[in-house]
């Protein structure tokens, strides 16, 4: 303004001084330039300010959400890590809650958070819960099946796995001015033991030497694959489905060409060679040891409604054709052959038949219904069903008709399973879980032997049998 008036003082000056008016125009307008620029920049030094000040608080904003975010990562790392620590002890107790929550489990997960820092106090889990909910305090959930994920989780319903879900509120510092004084954090795992991790989708049978010696024999599987680490051989009319075949040696397809079926997955059309050999995925188990007598191993030759009892059998059983005989959970530590006669049925649950000798001979019309222990427990090994030492020379042959099934693996580590129940049997379709380890197999009638491959056991790429660990 200053500028402004003293503009407007030379214009009169120059009109008394008898200045021509367009030079006092002139005078006039560079004076208002000047006040102009002089207020124009008064108006923006202000405009700098109010910039600097909000850039300020938005500066101080990030600063403090970035102090949020780092203090909800860190908790949410460490409530994973207690997470993981309580699956684990919640899954080592599975055998001895049988495969529920037991008052040991949740003791054993409960400890595991103190190990790790996240709690001094025991706390009491809940179980079997399979929605995840906002918590005021530190809470734990136990189920045993996982639940809580439903279909997404491979491992859903699966009573071998524990799965432990930890919530816990953590307070904000400057999240309380957005409207969020606290962030619910969520942390899941499961564990058990390994072999169940794959759930199906590798093999379920593992050969060095697969030979279909008949035409039109036939394998499904459900769920798994089939690998032959030596020499394939097929005949006219062999039908495989499976979601894959690989073999490693050579292929003999003889009349196979035009007339086998072949129903597999990833995109093969036929039995695959591979490069990669495999070695036999069960070669690292322990065998059982010897246990003493058992308290039935007299009775050799049981009548019918006999229950046999688990330990060492020096002479074998023999069933009589038409006898019904029932093995009571355990390990049948055999150094002779438990011989199944036309007409007999043996039934066991939760059994494990070791031999040193002999082996389980099922004959033509017999019927045998079979289970694996589920957990290695008294000296079994989880799933082992029929057993041979590596040192055994007798083979395996089941001739059975279609009651008969196998839950869990027959492992002939140098040893032949023959196949041989003749045309139009279809065996082992009751089997909810059956996988095949053994150096030789040869299929000589035209039957259809069912496998499903739910439990995973021969791995596959992913996990072996009998190896506990964390799944998620």
């Amino acid at each position: 303004m200053a500028t402004l008036i003293t503009g407007m003082a030379r214009f009169r000056v120059g009109r008394m001084s008898g200045l021509s008016p367009w030079i006092c125009r002139r005078q006039i307008s560079r004076a208002m330039a000047e006040g102009e620029a002089l207020v124009s920049l008064k108006s923006e030094n202000g405009q700098a300010l109010v910039v600097a000040a909000l850039s300020l608080t938005c500066l101080m904003g990030i600063m403090a959400l970035a102090i949020d975010v780092g203090l909800i990562h860190f908790k949410q790392v460490q409530l994973q890590t207690a997470a993981d620590a309580a699956a684990l002890a919640a899954g080592l107790e599975l055998g001895n809650c049988g495969k529920t929550v037991c008052a040991n489990m949740q003791t054993a997960a409960a400890q595991a958070l103190i190990e790790n820092g996240i709690t001094t106090s025991t706390i009491t889990p809940s179980t079997n819960k399979c929605t995840v909910a906002n918590s005021t305090s530190l809470a734990m959930t136990i189920n045993v099946a996982p639940c809580v994920l439903g279909a997404g989780d491979p491992n859903s319903g699966d009573v071998n796995m524990a799965e432990v879900v930890l919530t816990a509120p953590q307070k904000t510092f400057f999240g309380i001015f957005l409207g969020i004084p606290t962030w619910n954090l969520v942390a899941r795992a499961e564990a058990g033991e390994a072999y169940y991790l794959s759930n199906g989708g590798g093999n379920c049978i593992y050969t060095k030497s697969l030979a279909f010696n008949s035409s039109t024999g036939t394998f499904n599987l459900t769920n798994c694959g089939i690998y032959d680490l030596g020499n394939l051989q097929t005949n006219n009319g062999d039908a495989v489905t499976a979601t894959t075949f690989l073999y490693y040696g050579s292929w003999s397809p003889n009349n196979c060409n035009n007339s086998c079926r072949w129903t597999l997955g990833n995109s093969q059309t036929q039995p695959t060679h591979t490069n990669t050999a495999l070695s036999d995925p069960l070669a690292s188990l322990t065998p059982p040891t010897k246990p003493a007598n058992s308290t039935t191993a007299g009775n050799t030759t049981p009548s019918t409604g006999a229950t046999l009892q688990p330990g060492y059998y020096p002479n074998g059983v023999n069933l009589n054709s038409n006898v019904s005989v029932t093995l009571s959970p355990g390990v049948y530590y055999m150094n002779a052959s438990i011989n199944v006669n036309s007409g007999a049925t043996l039934t066991g649950n939760g059994v494990t038949l070791y031999f040193t000798s002999g082996s389980l001979q099922l004959n033509s019309g017999s019927t045998a219904k079979l289970s694996a222990p589920t957990t290695s427990t008294n000296g079994s090994n989880a799933n082992m069903l029929v057993w041979h030492s590596t040192g055994n020379g007798s083979g395996m042959t089941i001739d059975t008709g279609s009651s008969s099934y196998f839950n869990g693996v027959i492992y002939l580590p140098n040893q032949t399973l023959t196949l041989n129940s003749g045309s139009g049997v279809n065996i082992n379709g009751s089997a909810t879980s059956t996988a095949l380890d053994v150096k030789a197999m040869i299929v000589n009638d035209s039957e259809t032997f069912l496998l499903n491959g739910a439990g995973g056991y021969l791995g596959g790429g992913g996990p072996t049998l009998g190896k506990f660990a964390l799944a998620e």
